[in-house]
């Protein structure tokens, strides 16, 4: 459903919100109490497949090839084939693995989300050094990058955030109707995971200016 503030939103499928990634087709978004990853037409909403994911935690990413979901106590990445729902290996997290929150992928590189520090942290996709380190003025849930820009979610703030990377600078806060979780973009909107309102939404921000 199209609203006139920009948001255009769709029922989860689920009850307890978590990742969300795009694949350049359509939408993936893991839950928490199901423990299964569900392929999603972003245009009607409607679940087309699923795959199941022991302990699902928190983020989903998409890497070009396989999904990346951050499950299992501790914290880990799990590296799953989207066809099947196989896993491929998985990747340790810091020691710090339980405030870790956030997840996304870019060409190169992988970059994670403190909940408790702000912290995000880019790290190479072969040796997982960390190659940047920053530090928001928030509790990071979801994360997003659109060049020059990290975008991410503040569950407590109930904020849709955006930050230069080089400088640093946070230059954009919303407040949103509902709590936020997972975040992606599409190229064309951030989709964000409304936990409080059990939805999947995206903002047009041209629309909402």
């Amino acid at each position: 459903m199209q609203r006139s503030d920009g948001f255009h939103t769709f029922p989860s499928p689920g009850g307890h919100l978590c990742g969300l990634a795009w694949d350049g087709s359509h939408l993936w978004h893991s839950d928490g109490t199901a423990n299964r990853i569900y392929r999603i037409d972003r245009s009607s909403g409607e679940v087309l497949g699923d795959i199941a994911c022991d302990n699902v935690r928190t983020c989903l990413a998409f890497d070009g090839r396989f999904l990346w979901q951050i499950a299992g106590t501790p914290k880990r990445i799990r590296v799953i084939d989207p066809d099947g729902g196989r896993t491929m290996r998985e990747i340790e997290l810091p020691e710090d693995a339980e405030s870790v929150c956030a997840l996304t992928i870019d060409d190169h590189s992988y970059w994670l989300g403190s909940k408790t520090t702000g912290i995000v942290q880019r790290r190479d996709r072969t040796t997982h050094a960390v190659m940047r380190t920053l530090q928001t003025q928030g509790s990071v849930h979801g994360l997003a990058i659109a060049g020059n820009v990290l975008w991410y979610t503040d569950y407590p703030a109930s904020a849709l955030v955006a930050m230069e990377i080089n400088s640093q600078r946070e230059f954009f806060r919303r407040e949103l109707p509902g709590h936020p979780t997972g975040l992606c973009s599409d190229g064309e909107r951030l989709w964000y995971c409304d936990y409080t309102h059990q939805a999947i939404v995206a903002l047009d921000l041209r629309a909402s200016e």
